[in-house]
C-alpha cells in the first residue's frame, strides 16, 4: 500500500514542478490580468474604458482586449483593439497588435520594478508606438500611450488610470 503511494507522489511531483514553472513566466502580468475600466485624456479626447487580461488554458499567450471611446464634435468614436503577448524562450518578449481598423503592429515587451513596457519595431516611415503599463497599487494602473518618429522623443497620445473590476 505504501509503495502504490509513493508511486504516485512520485508521478505527480514533475507534473506539479512543471505548472509552476509556466505559472512563473507571467509573474509581472499577474496583476493585470482580469477585467478593469478606465478614464483617460489625450489627443483623440477625454474618453472612458475598458480592458481585460486572460491567459490561455495551457498559459503560452496572455490576450488584451481593449475598448475605448471619446468625444470628438459631439460624437463618439469607439476604438477597440486586441493585443497577444506570447513566448519566446520561454519568456513573454513579444506581441502582435491588432485593431478593427486594421491596424497592426509587433512588440517587444520589457521589464522594470513596477513597470511594463511594449515598444513597436521600428519600421521605415512609420511612427514607433510606446504602451508603458505602471503598477499604482494591486487595483490600479497607469496606462500611457505614446508616439515617436525616431525612437527618441516621445509624445504623449494618451493617458490613463484604470482601476480593477
Amino acid at each position: 500500500m505504501k509503495v502504490k503511494h509513493f508511486f504516485w507522489l512520485a508521478l505527480s511531483i514533475p507534473f506539479f514542478s512543471i505548472n509552476a514553472q509556466q505559472t512563473d513566466k507571467w509573474e509581472n502580468w499577474k496583476p493585470l490580468i482580469g477585467d478593469w475600466s478606465g478614464e483617460g485624456i489625450g489627443i483623440p479626447g477625454d474618453g472612458t474604458g475598458s480592458f481585460s487580461f486572460t491567459l490561455d488554458s495551457e498559459q503560452n499567450t496572455l490576450v488584451r482586449k481593449s475598448d475605448y471611446s471619446y468625444l470628438i464634435d459631439k460624437m463618439y468614436i469607439i476604438f477597440e483593439d486586441t493585443m497577444i503577448i506570447y513566448l519566446v524562450d520561454d519568456v513573454p518578449s513579444r506581441a502582435v497588435f491588432s485593431n478593427r481598423e486594421g491596424f497592426t503592429r509587433n512588440y517587444s515587451i520589457s521589464y522594470s520594478d513596477k513597470t511594463i513596457m511594449l515598444i513597436s519595431e521600428n519600421l521605415s516611415q512609420t511612427p514607433i508606438f510606446r504602451l508603458t503599463y505602471t503598477f499604482i497599487n494591486d487595483s490600479s494602473v497607469s496606462l500611457k500611450y505614446e508616439i515617436s518618429r525616431d525612437g527618441i522623443n516621445f509624445i504623449t497620445y494618451t493617458e490613463e488610470v484604470g482601476k480593477k473590476k
